[in-house]
């Protein structure tokens, strides 16, 4: 089943850094019309004589009841609103990731919402697939069952009798299910029978065996890409833990000729060392795109960005405890681009081959086994022609991946990654942070709630 614009909001919502999700938290409120500052694990909200401070909760399997800051006023649950509410303060509002959907599509200026969600997570509402769903965010494929199903939770209050009535009735509609399931309506509903028509003869052949699949990464099986969610996760904790240098390419183009590209090269050290370089040449339209749109370099407690219009040419912001503690901001950039360009319509899955020549590479050094995804069609981005492939190994890190669609206003968009140096790459201080004033000034220091 496809997943609804409103589940997919809240993928992103739970996928997201703690820190970053009271950053978007704050932007939301500033947006509404508050003053807002991140303040420890709380965003403090304050309009005119009114104060509120704002917690993310999230969902446990370990724990009975989430932990809610006792100071909380307004609470979003990522799990059960009900448990939420349990463990919340009394006087504490409690808002579901349906109600903050909300609050983002319905509660803000046309447009700001989509500028919003774009900012902190690289995506517009308007380009998430599916429509807005029910408020338990799925789209029910079964528009039949659906419709039936709401008109009769009007009936709730009628006696005994008249609901066994109706019950039989749902009954007889089920039983009638046509072609796929589908159901067909009788007569007595206003439904059209199908044509009636005189079976031919058949003769009965025995079944071919179905192969069953079997798995062979996280959320990945012989069959296709099963959960695109999971196998991120994976390639997040697998890219944690190793050093690298990530090349991520990003070309734009009309009727095959190349109008604009950027490439931006990672080297990573550890989860919050590393530095960034971003290379253009030629015009590019679309925005946001998966390379970063500026330099910059990070030494484990601090982020450095490299930017002209500032006074001395780079911006600093301390890094927030929770994504230093975490899997780092690559990392979990990864991930994100993965959850998104391989959620296809249709993938496959096939075993890499190996060097034929078994002499030059024995097999004990040929390290853990690789497999090529080859996905087509999706509903993100909105295009044509949308194409994706990529190498995982089967711890789900995903070596390359590549992507290629056309815009419904006919631009050509390629979009790929790869990785390399994998466990040798080491970090350097680049040569402008120096120029901008050394180690010791020289640097404008940017509050940590600012955008990233």
């Amino acid at each position: 089943m496809r997943q609804s614009r409103r589940s997919r909001f809240g993928d992103l919502i739970r996928a997201a850094s703690p820190s970053d999700r009271r950053r978007f938290l704050a932007d939301l409120w500033a947006a509404r019309g508050w003053a807002t500052t991140v303040e420890s694990h709380l965003v403090v909200a304050r309009r005119g004589d009114r104060t509120d401070r704002l917690a993310v909760v999230s969902r446990s399997r370990f724990r009975p009841s989430p932990s809610v800051p006792a100071e909380a006023t307004v609470v979003v649950a990522l799990g059960d609103p009900a448990r939420t509410r349990r463990a919340a303060p009394n006087d504490a509002r409690i808002l579901s990731v349906d109600d903050l959907y909300d609050l983002v599509r319905y509660g803000l200026p046309e447009g700001r919402g989509d500028d919003l969600v774009a900012d902190h997570f690289g995506v517009r509402l308007a380009d998430l697939p599916g429509g807005d769903g029910g408020a338990g965010g799925a789209d029910d494929s079964g528009g039949a069952f659906a419709s039936l199903r709401r008109r009769l939770s009007s009936l709730s209050s009628l006696p005994v009798a008249p609901l066994v009535f109706v019950a039989l009735l749902v009954a007889a509609v089920v039983v009638t299910a046509g072609p796929g399931g589908v159901p067909v309506l009788g007569e007595a509903f206003g439904g059209q029978q199908p044509p009636s028509s005189t079976p031919a003869a058949t003769t009965t052949s025995e079944p071919m065996p179905t192969p069953e699949s079997r798995a062979v990464a996280p959320g990945v099986s012989t069959a296709g890409v099963e959960n695109a969610t999971r196998l991120a996760a994976a390639h997040r904790r697998a890219a944690a833990n190793r050093s690298y240098r990530w090349t991520l390419g990003y070309r734009e183009s009309i009727a095959g000729d190349e109008t604009g590209r950027e490439v931006e090269v990672v080297r990573v050290e550890a989860p919050n060392v590393y530095v960034s370089e971003v290379g253009r040449a030629g015009q590019l339209r679309a925005f946001p795109r998966p390379t970063a749109s500026e330099d910059s370099y990070a030494d484990g407690t601090t982020r450095y960005a490299r930017r002209p219009a500032e006074p001395d040419g780079v911006a600093a912001r301390v890094l927030d405890a929770d994504v230093r503690d975490g899997p780092g901001r690559q990392a979990s950039r990864a991930a994100r681009y993965l959850e998104w360009y391989l959620s296809a319509d249709e993938t496959s899955v096939t075993r890499v081959e190996r060097a034929a020549n078994a002499a030059a590479e024995p097999e004990p050094e040929l390290g853990p086994a690789l497999y090529r995804i080859e996905g087509r069609g999706t509903d993100f981005p909105r295009s044509r022609g949308y194409r994706v492939q990529a190498v995982v190994e089967e711890d789900g890190f995903v070596r390359s991946m590549r992507v290629t669609y056309e815009t419904r206003d006919g631009l050509g968009v390629e979009v790929w990654f790869a990785y390399d140096a994998v466990g040798e790459t080491t970090v350097t201080r680049p040569a402008w942070l120096d120029r901008a004033g050394g180690s010791t000034g020289g640097r404008t220091v940017v509050p940590a709630n600012a955008s990233r």
